[in-house]
């Protein structure tokens, strides 16, 4: 199912939407939490807890974004806040596994990876929005930098709404190409 559209229906309240990606993405995101915690149950307590709040907080999805990301970050700070409970929780500061968890959060912590992912991220989305033929770049600034309705571009530009929602469409469609290895690789 495309990423956008499943944005899209969860953050319409849809239940199915919302268990299929629960299912497509649970593992891999117990994986990623017990990557920090080294703890599974633990892992996959931070996993549920980071789902309930997502659909809690579902209506503020962009659809224009994949909802991978938001949970991932949720995950994220779920498990930063675990590591911090468990690192100033643990009595026996010299132990191996409170080191662990005290490196662990520190990488969790660590902005740079973040940093360097944002700066790559974002030249390879001024690569791409810099290869969109004019009128798809035209429409596309104007509908998702400016906020125009499809009608409003339509009657500025001369055109029909359904010529705008085909540019519209068709960015998009080069940026999730654009974007789908990194994106993967980053998420994943």
């Amino acid at each position: 199912m495309d990423s956008f559209k499943l944005t899209l229906q969860i953050a319409r309240g849809d239940q199915r939407a919302f268990e299929v990606f629960y299912r497509d993405e649970y593992k891999k995101a117990v994986f990623y939490a017990n990557q920090y915690v080294k703890d599974y149950e633990l892992a996959e307590d931070i996993v549920q807890d980071s789902f309930a709040i997502l659909w809690n907080k579902r209506e503020s999805l962009d659809p224009g974004y994949p909802v991978q990301p938001y949970l991932y970050s949720i995950i994220r700070n779920n498990t930063i806040n675990n590591l911090k409970r468990l690192t100033v929780g643990s009595r026996v500061k010299g132990n191996i596994a409170s080191r662990e968890r005290y490196v662990n959060l520190l990488a969790l912590s660590d902005d740079t990876a973040q940093n360097v992912v944002a700066s790559e991220l974002n030249e390879c989305i001024t690569r791409t929005f810099g290869k969109l033929p004019q009128k798809i770049s035209k429409s596309f600034i104007k509908s998702r930098i400016l906020g125009m309705s499809y009608k409003e571009i339509a009657d500025e530009e001369g055109t029909s709404v359904k010529v705008v929602e085909y540019h519209i469409t068709q960015a998009l469609k080069i940026f999730r190409e654009k974007l789908k290895d990194f994106l993967i690789m980053f998420f994943f």
